[in-house]
């Protein structure tokens, strides 16, 4: 009677401990693999985010009254979503200009740029995530 009991007692303890390290390790590669997704999805936006500011600059060069009168919030429709464009200042040729992605996501993402618009074209001068 006791060496079954004994025996019982070591399955027991061993099931514990393989149940216990399974879960642990279930649950590390759930995490790993949400930090993985989180990771792409910032990637992601921020690639549609630079192709916003892309477009804006594209409709900036083609309009001078571009986002007129200056902090005026403009949405931008691209097949990923949509965007927001704030042209924050005009001085002279200087512009400053933010685009936003819209929505509560935890993956917003802003570009800031300054550049000059003359007659020729767009010339950068800064392009910064904010």
């Amino acid at each position: 009677m006791q060496r079954g009991y004994i025996a019982l007692l070591t399955v027991f303890i061993v099931m514990v401990v393989v149940v216990t390290s399974a879960s642990t390790v279930a649950l590390l590669s759930i995490g790993e693999a949400q930090s993985g997704f989180s990771l792409f999805k910032g990637e992601d936006t921020l690639t549609f985010v630079e192709g916003c500011m892309e477009d804006a600059l594209l409709k900036t060069r083609a309009s001078p009254t571009f986002g007129d009168p200056v902090g005026t919030l403009v949405n931008i429709t691209r097949p990923e979503g949509t965007c927001s464009v704030t042209v924050n200042s005009k001085v002279a040729n200087t512009w400053t200009m933010t685009v936003t992605t819209n929505g509560a996501t935890p993956h917003k993402r802003s570009i800031q740029v300054v550049f000059d618009r003359l007659p020729t074209g767009i010339t950068l001068t800064s392009w910064k995530e904010i």
